[in-house]
């Protein structure tokens, strides 16, 4: 019998998707893959293409040396990303002006570089430019998840000037993101052994005064089954989520309790390290909802879960690498592992994202409850994402290819897409849809998804 693989997208179960949009990272599937970007990448493109800034506010041009004026003439052009590259040792090594402080400053945050932007910006918020490195530092604080620290930035910058347009959405999506949401969601999916899975969420997620402390509680239910005479198996389950962004280690604890087959209280901690660059997760988790699998489910499974992720930014583009060891309750162990490079690389132009890739995994035993390869799972993968998006709005498209690196995988393919439109400003509606095929248990292997998502903001 061949078993599901979980949803590879972001948006693919309800409660994990809100999870990603608040920052919170729990232990995952061991068959999750992020083959789509999370609703707050999707909603707001990685930088966001400003006019170039001018040398002087009065207008008056600056004569430079020749290397420097090769950085304003990439600016006047939009190649940012060769500003990117080049410009940082430009302003290391010679005496620079504000102005082309503040393009190279730009073009890092417009490129995703937002750890090498933040000091950039901080060294012109007592200059002419002020306002502008300002409002980069909110960007990349919104970008990063921190709108409660973007927020007030915004409302500085628009106490002097109410008309600044930047400033104005920005202020906008902060105040959007920190508002109260409850969400109402449903999920089908189904594969080409049969197995199918149909789910539904209500999410309430809010924050406390200061922005920081972000609380969710949330009611779900999920039903498995087989082709007859095979069983059926539905459970529904209550959860509660925290993370305390104002900390350190930015700390978040998810606790769930299933109403059905196991009953006791479920935890998974999470804490960030190295300035947000990894973090590691422990805890125990009901495995036998995670599975996909009605055999599981009715058994109980648990499993104790040890995790931990890493990423890294550099010229060419940013690398993600994770791995997650299950031990399970019926003596089985499951260990997979990815690493992700997303290229700078815009072959295509900038809406598109070419990115590469190894994943694996590996079973202690083999078991017909769940996918448990004894002989390992090893692919190498190719793809491409192009997003596209306005304030109220936003679309992504994402297909990969892979090849079979070792033991019980093939060549594979997937395909996913979806989007949010706001409605108003205070209702949201998102889908996203998802395919694949692959090589799985000797034989091949499809299965597809449909998420749907209603979203209503409370102030």
């Amino acid at each position: 019998m061949k078993i599901p693989l979980l949803l590879g997208v972001s948006l693919a179960l309800p409660g994990t998707a809100l999870a990603q949009l608040a920052g919170f990272s729990w232990g995952m599937s061991p068959d999750y893959k992020q083959a789509a970007p999370s609703d707050r990448a999707v909603l707001l493109t990685p930088f966001k293409y400003l006019a170039p800034a001018g040398d002087k506010a009065s207008g008056r041009a600056i004569k430079r040396p020749p290397s420097q004026q090769k950085i304003a003439d990439l600016n006047a052009a939009g190649d940012y990303q060769a500003i990117a590259d080049q410009g940082p040792a430009v302003v290391a090594s010679e005496k620079t002006d504000d102005g082309l402080q503040l393009m190279v400053a730009n073009s890092l945050a417009w490129t995703g570089r937002a750890r090498e932007a933040m000091p950039a910006y901080a060294a012109l918020t007592h200059g002419e430019y002020a306002d502008q490195a300002f409002l980069g530092i909110a960007n990349i604080d919104r970008w990063q998840g921190r709108d409660d620290l973007a927020l007030p930035l915004y409302q500085a910058l628009l106490d002097k000037d109410p008309s600044n347009g930047d400033a104005l959405e920005g202020a906008a999506m902060a105040a959007k993101e920190l508002a109260p949401r409850t969400t109402v969601g449903a999920f089908g999916s189904t594969d080409s052994g049969n197995m199918q899975r149909r789910s539904g969420v209500i999410n309430h997620r809010w924050r406390d005064g200061s922005g920081a402390q972000i609380f969710e509680l949330e009611t779900s239910a999920v039903r498995d089954w087989l082709p007859p005479p095979a069983p059926q198996a539905t459970q529904p389950e209550l959860l509660a989520r925290y993370q305390n962004l104002a900390m350190d280690l930015k700390p978040s604890l998810e606790l769930e309790l299933p109403a059905r087959f196991n009953r006791q209280l479920f935890a998974t901690g999470r804490v960030k390290l190295f300035d947000d660059r990894a973090s590691i997760g422990a805890g125990i988790v009901n495995w036998g909802r995670k599975a996909t699998s009605p055999n599981a489910l009715m058994a109980g499974l648990t499993a104790n879960y040890l995790g931990a992720d890493a990423t890294g930014s550099f010229d060419l583009g940013s690398l993600t690498g994770r791995f997650d060891y299950y031990d399970i309750s019926d003596s089985n162990t499951i260990l997979t592992h990815s690493v992700n490079f997303n290229s700078a690389w815009r072959p295509f132009g900038s809406h598109f994202k070419p990115f590469f890739g190894l994943e694996g995994r590996k079973a202690k035993v083999s078991t017909s409850s769940y996918w448990s390869p004894v002989l390992g799972s090893g692919t190498a993968y190719a793809g491409l994402m192009g997003e596209w998006g306005e304030s109220d709005w936003n679309l992504f498209a994402s297909v990969q290819w892979g090849a079979r690196l070792y033991g019980d995988a093939g060549t594979s393919w997937s395909a996913s897409t979806g989007g949010k439109r706001w409605l108003s400003s205070d209702i949201a509606v998102s889908a996203n849809l998802w395919s694949m095929a692959s090589w799985r248990d000797n034989a091949a292997y499809r299965a597809q998804s449909l998420n749907v998502n209603l979203e209503k903001l409370w102030r």
